[in-house]
């Protein structure tokens, strides 16, 4: 199933914008990523998937935000992306998991971000399998689904954030 009819039209924008020729308005993409974040937290029931998909689109749209949102742009992902970051059920949730990938650097994982949102939008060619860059992973999907994976992103893209924009 997927999650929004327009998830595919909704990666295709977020790709465009990572990789620099988004031919759309870069600043109005993400702040409809920061409104669809904001409902998709507030609505009941809640989905995490949803959740993690428009976080993990503002995670990858990130390098607009560093250096040429403007200024209130990057303040109001900044501040969807800290929303996410710090939500107290996320930090609180059951992970039987040793590491995440947000372990590692986050520019490790940004080109991998197109397979793994399609497969959060719930109908892609790639598996969870496809994910699992290191191998053995019983469940890669899982990891990579955790609510404190799904955070720490948002945490590294914040600080990449504040860092260029001071």
């Amino acid at each position: 199933m997927i999650m929004t009819s327009d998830a595919y039209e909704l990666i295709d924008d977020w790709e465009s914008i990572w990789q620099g020729y988004f031919l759309g308005e870069h600043d109005e993409a993400l702040l409809d990523c920061v409104e669809r974040l904001d409902r998709a937290r507030s609505a009941r029931p809640y989905d995490p998937d949803v959740t993690a998909f428009y976080t993990l689109g503002l995670v990858w749209t990130h390098g607009h935000a560093m250096h040429d949102a403007e200024p209130e742009v990057a303040r109001r992902v900044v501040a969807a992306l800290t929303a996410v970051a710090s939500d107290p059920a996320l930090a609180q949730a059951a992970c039987d998991h040793a590491c995440h990938p947000c372990d590692e650097d986050l520019y490790t994982h940004l080109e991998s971000f197109e397979m793994l949102l399609s497969l959060l939008a719930g109908s892609s060619d790639y598996t969870w399998e496809d994910m699992d860059t290191k191998g053995g992973d019983p469940d890669p999907g899982s990891g990579w689904r955790c609510p404190r994976n799904v955070a720490g992103f948002a945490r590294s893209a914040v600080g990449e954030i504040e860092r260029y924009r001071k």
